[in-house]
């Protein structure tokens, strides 16, 4: 079927972009001088000095027992099929900022975002859908203008701000939490749902603001379609015009929800918990690039890397469940 060539034909593309992700990385990483070499020859630099050794020959030797212990001394060959074997099966080293795997922190910090993330994501598709019909086919009345109004504010909003606010108000006002009280035992805990919730309504008024907007884009292009007047026509109740014209926006409205979730794990959620001190893979990826920690730093970022890409793939499977023209035959 269509449908199947056009999957298995973004599976291949899935893979071969992670392939270049961790290739463009690899090369990336050999030709940009470790930070963390200055580091440990002026540790052993200042700890000769102290004994009155020689300064220059401990900081070669450090350096050259680091280099040997991160295999930076391998032909290029051998160190990028380490490389690529090593990430393809998630054994991302260790990260001394945490004194833990890379890859446990990576996913520790990772589901934390997700306690937030996933709510905004799916509160954001109901009410940003809703919301961008309804003002659509109301078009031009007071509830139009408000509800575009809310739209161009909460897109115009800066997240950073937003969050600060909120907890400012929620601190002092309510005295609903605070800042620093966060439950490590459980990252499910009632003392953390404050904080949570604070995160994912950030999130949220950016993701439903932009839903809103291109679903009334969307709804108002359709809705002059002949098949509209059809349905009108024979009777069919404005609830049942309203299903099949969002079967018709599916298609794009899906492809933009998944665009901007793919931002929101890129960008906003490294802003959003770097204010709110929310301990998820953003804070994580900021403290890493405080404490020069090489494997935390790419850990974190390939994480949403391959989110990105099953997203797309993901994506791509629900377009050709919604797209008519993906479900013929050969």
């Amino acid at each position: 079927m269509r449908g199947r060539r056009y999957l298995l034909a973004r599976l291949a593309w899935t893979v071969f972009a992670a392939w270049l992700v961790l290739s463009g990385t690899f090369f990336l990483f050999v030709y940009t001088p470790d930070p963390n070499e200055n580091l440990v020859a002026f540790g052993a630099g200042y700890a000769a000095a102290q004994e009155g050794g020689n300064v220059t020959k401990a900081q070669q030797e450090a350096v050259e027992a680091y280099r040997e212990a991160r295999n930076y001394d391998q032909p290029i060959h051998q160190r990028y099929l380490k490389w690529v074997t090593a990430y393809a099966t998630f054994d991302w080293g260790v990260s001394y900022t945490y004194g833990q795997p890379v890859r446990d922190v990576v996913l520790d910090r990772g589901y934390v975002t997700a306690l937030y993330l996933g709510p905004a994501v799916l509160l954001s598709l109901l009410v940003g859908t809703l919301a961008g019909l309804f003002s659509a086919t109301r078009r031009r009345s007071v509830l139009d203008y408000v509800g575009r109004s809310v739209t161009y504010i909460g897109l115009g909003l800066p997240n950073f701000w937003l969050a600060q606010i909120l907890a400012l108000v929620l601190i002092a006002e309510f005295e609903v939490f605070e800042l620093s009280r966060w439950n490590d035992a459980s990252p499910t805990s009632p003392d953390n749902v404050p904080l949570l919730a604070v995160a994912g309504i950030v999130i949220a008024v950016h993701l439903i603001a932009i839903q809103t907007r291109y679903a009334r884009s969307e709804t108002r292009e359709l809705l002059p379609e002949p098949f509209v007047k059809t349905l009108r026509s024979t009777g069919a109740s404005e609830v049942g015009v309203a299903r099949h014209v969002l079967r018709n926006a599916s298609v794009p409205l899906v492809s933009l929800l998944f665009t901007e979730v793919l931002v929101a794990v890129m960008v906003d959620v490294f802003i959003v918990e770097a204010v709110l001190d929310v301990p998820g893979l953003g804070a994580a990826a900021y403290r890493a690039i405080e404490s020069r920690d090489i494997g935390l730093i790419i850990g974190t970022w390939m994480l949403p890397v391959f989110v990105v890409l099953a997203g797309t793939l993901l994506q791509d499977s629900i377009k050709t469940l919604l797209d008519p023209r993906l479900q013929g035959g050969d």
